[in-house]
């Protein structure tokens, strides 16, 4: 598991620390911790490394912590957050860019267990990702929030279901392979591969998703995508 730590007061992390190295060793978890002290750096390693938690700091110089979460959300990166913060007034901010949780400094050991372990029932259900590339680094892109897939030049565009998109630098047929059938999506055309769960109505030369998005069929993926569409709903 891998927790990134972010706080101007290097005095706070070297305390966090120990505790969340403690929490680990108890529950038998091999932990990796990253420190930052600044949101640039965090926002930058986690491109590249794509951490399962973050402790965040809400009150920092340059980019405060609430900054920090709305450009991890920008980016689609849907990385639970637990916002550290001297003031309860903060509350409702960490709300608006989905905090899983928020804690109060001084850090209480048993209430930091306790989102631990909540936060534990979250990371140890089975979720399906796919990590691509991008212009950036990596990002981890959980396979239920996909709406639909767009090859476009040499690119991919993955289009979720908070209307947000994801640029993803892939071949369109490694998609395909994880995009596939099995994990209930279809290739409805040669660029597009659409979430089945997701299909309001189709004809023959298109469909419609349930999030208003029109996308679509080829002539010679109509039948194959009728037939896959309707053993998905049956299945």
């Amino acid at each position: 598991m891998k927790i990134a730590i972010c706080d101007d007061e290097i005095h706070f992390i070297d305390a966090l620390c120990p505790l969340l190295e403690q929490w680990a060793k108890e529950r038998e978890i091999k932990l990796t911790l990253y420190r930052f002290i600044n949101g640039d750096d965090l926002i930058s390693a986690h491109q590249g490394e794509c951490m399962d938690l973050i402790f965040l700091d809400v009150i920092m110089p340059l980019l405060s912590g609430i900054d920090v979460a709305r450009e991890l959300r920008n980016t689609n990166q849907n990385v639970p957050i637990v916002f550290l913060t001297s003031s309860r007034e903060f509350a409702v901010d960490s709300y608006e860019v989905k905090a899983f949780n928020y804690l109060i400094k001084p850090v209480d050991r048993a209430k930091l267990f306790l989102v631990l372990d909540d936060f534990m029932k979250t990371f140890n259900q089975p979720k399906n990702f796919f990590t691509a590339k991008t212009a950036d680094g990596f990002c981890r892109i959980v396979i239920a929030d996909v709406d639909y897939l767009e090859a476009q030049n040499k690119q991919v565009l993955v289009h979720l279901t908070n209307d947000r998109t994801i640029v993803i630098r892939e071949l369109f047929s490694k998609c395909a392979e994880v995009f596939s059938p099995e994990n209930g999506f279809c290739c409805c055309h040669r660029s597009y591969i659409v979430n089945l769960n997701n299909v309001a109505r189709f004809s023959k030369t298109e469909v419609s998703t349930i999030h208003n998005a029109v996308i679509p069929i080829s002539r010679n993926n109509y039948a194959t995508f009728k037939e896959v569409y309707f053993n998905h709903m049956f299945e």
